[in-house]
């Protein structure tokens, strides 16, 4: 199961839409939502795709909370306003897997979600 997690409402129906065809989607418009989300199906969720910059809760908080429910799910992080000085250390610590910019190439974060779910069985089975 993919969680992801957008504040906006339209790029998170594009994005449920495309990736609906290859995985099971539960999109969320905020951080709170689809975290009570990820308590409650704690286990089930492979990956999370998570905005940066939302209200309230943001990503880096949100990919920290969901790592604190499940020390092997796999974040991927997106966001329209890069600063990388925030971004890298987030790479370095592993508390993401990989960063994507917006505008979104869709197939490219399907390619990184697939080796993402991958790595997460593979965490699991040790």
């Amino acid at each position: 199961m993919i969680l992801l997690v957008d504040d906006n409402q339209e790029l998170l129906g594009q994005l449920s839409e495309f990736l609906s065809a290859y995985y099971i989607i539960r999109p969320f418009r905020s951080a709170e939502q689809a975290l009570a989300f990820a308590i409650e199906n704690r286990g089930l969720i492979e990956v999370s795709v998570v905005d940066y910059v939302m209200p309230g809760m943001n990503g880096e908080e949100l990919a920290r909370e969901l790592r604190k429910v499940d020390p092997n799910m796999m974040v991927i992080m997106m966001s329209g306003y890069v600063d990388f000085e925030r971004i890298e250390p987030l790479l370095k610590e592993r508390l993401i897997y990989r960063f994507y910019t917006k505008p979104i190439n869709f197939e490219q974060l399907q390619r990184g979600i697939d080796t993402a779910a991958k790595l997460y069985l593979k965490k699991q089975a040790i």
